[in-house]
């Protein structure tokens, strides 16, 4: 700290009435280092505006190597004041050596925002360190911390270890099993720079993996290496993810591949006992406008997985009605928004004994969201029609039901029913008018109009 402390007390010999805008920032500098004492780090006024205040900071961090200490140093090489800038890239040197490796690493962000930054050319400093940390000596090191890395970070590392790796096949290999998803996708782009012997091995293993996105990619590159397909593609008609199904589906044709021999096949099979598996076959299934054997069928709606149930309810056809009111009482929401789907695609006619025995039968016990989703399936005068037989079924609960036809009046601004007839319509009309009345709902008058 002497230096620092002998260059400052040569700034306050010069103080004196400010005369320029340098002799103020100079006083301000000085002002808010005297009071700098135990209460912060230099590293904590590297970035403060006064540029006196930086230079100070970039002195103190270039006596006291550390992790920190680098970082700061990285971000004042494109600081605005020059005399900053030449102080942080003589600092740097220190560290240009596989001993400060871990440092490095530690300070991947600033660096790699450095290389976006253009106030001066760093190309010379970026080339320097990536150097070091491609030699030997760094190798180790870098690739243990490659595996552990996670977004922008280990996408440098990976493409820093690719520019000279000591085993590209084995770098390849880790990259295809990487935690980080865009490693694994440019790992798949990379394996191009292998012979196919070495790549297609490789390949075949990442198919393995999960992950749609990367076995979509895999698939693609996998496919021109192989002598015969046909296994591969097999095998990937009947794979979890839709983009693998869709390639495979693209594929074999051009590979003398009947896929509808494959799922033929596969339904001759035992029952799957895996979600991939059941999600594999109800996608080619749907995907080929199949039919899934009634025994599948019903195993599938049964099942303990709700992605399955799912699946196999947007199977569910017109003829299958029982199947549909009896997937209603399905606990999960996703597949009861499933159900309600393929049910309004229904014609009316065939829903209205299902619709209103579903209704009658456990209007009270459905949550209110379920009620409204199956209540919104009649259509809109079908839906007050309803409730005005639910009123005059007798005199128990009477008081509900004029609620909920108020309710229901209420949220009609323009009642749009293509299906009910006229005379149907009028004769409700006139049902809510003796209502109004009768003064035992208020909502009804422009329902009358």
């Amino acid at each position: 700290m002497n230096t620092t402390q002998d260059w400052l007390a040569r700034l306050a010999r010069k103080q004196g009435q400010p005369a320029t805008y340098e002799d103020y920032r100079r006083n301000e500098a000085l002002e808010i280092l005297a009071h700098f004492g135990n209460t912060g780090t230099w590293a904590d006024v590297s970035n403060h505006a006064n540029g006196f205040v930086r230079e100070v900071a970039v002195r103190e961090l270039c006596k006291q190597p550390s992790a920190e200490a680098l970082a700061v140093l990285i971000e004042r090489l494109n600081d605005w004041v020059p005399q900053v800038r030449d102080l942080a890239a003589a600092g740097l040197q220190h560290y240009l050596s596989p001993a400060h490796t871990q440092a490095w690493l530690s300070a991947l962000e600033p660096l790699m925002a450095l290389a976006a930054q253009r106030r001066v050319d760093h190309s010379q400093t970026l080339s320097t360190v990536r150097a070091m940390l491609q030699s030997a000596e760094c190798r180790d090191e870098v690739y243990a911390d490659f595996m552990n890395r996670q977004g922008k970070a280990a996408r440098y590392l990976f493409t820093l270890l690719l520019e000279n790796p000591e085993d590209r096949e084995t770098l390849i290999r880790s990259a295809l099993a990487h935690r980080e998803l865009t490693v694994r996708l440019m790992a798949v782009s990379a394996s191009a720079m292998l012979p196919a012997a070495q790549s297609l091995p490789l390949l075949l293993d990442a198919m393995s993996h999960p992950g749609g996105k990367i076995r979509v990619r895999v698939l693609y590159a996998l496919l021109p290496l192989l002598d015969d397909p046909k296994p591969v593609l097999r095998e990937t008609l009947l794979d979890v993810s839709p983009a693998v199904r869709n390639l495979a589906l693209w594929a074999a044709p051009r590979n003398y591949v009947d896929a509808h021999s494959v799922l033929a096949e596969r339904l001759s099979q035992p029952l799957p006992t895996a979600k991939q598996h059941w999600l594999g076959v109800i996608g080619l299934t749907t995907e080929l406008a199949e039919t899934l054997p009634e025994p599948w069928h019903a195993f599938a709606l049964r099942s303990a997985f709700v992605t399955v149930r799912q699946a196999a309810a947007r199977l569910l056809r017109d003829d299958q009605l029982p199947e549909l009111f009896a997937a209603l009482d399905d606990p999960s929401d996703k597949v009861f928004s499933v159900v309600i789907t393929q049910l309004d695609k229904v014609a009316w006619s065939l829903l209205i004994r299902g619709l209103t025995a579903k209704l009658d039968q456990a209007w009270h016990e459905l949550p209110l969201t379920r009620r409204n989703a199956i209540f919104q399936l009649l259509p809109t005068w079908q839906q007050i029609g309803y409730l005005l037989g639910r009123l005059d079924t007798g005199h128990a609960g009477q008081t509900y039901w004029l609620g909920q036809i108020e309710s229901w009046c209420d949220r009609q601004y323009l009642a749009v029913d293509p299906v009910t007839p006229k005379t149907e319509r009028e004769a409700l009309r006139e049902k809510i008018r003796q209502l109004t009345v009768k003064g035992l709902i208020r909502s009804g008058v422009r329902l009358l109009s």
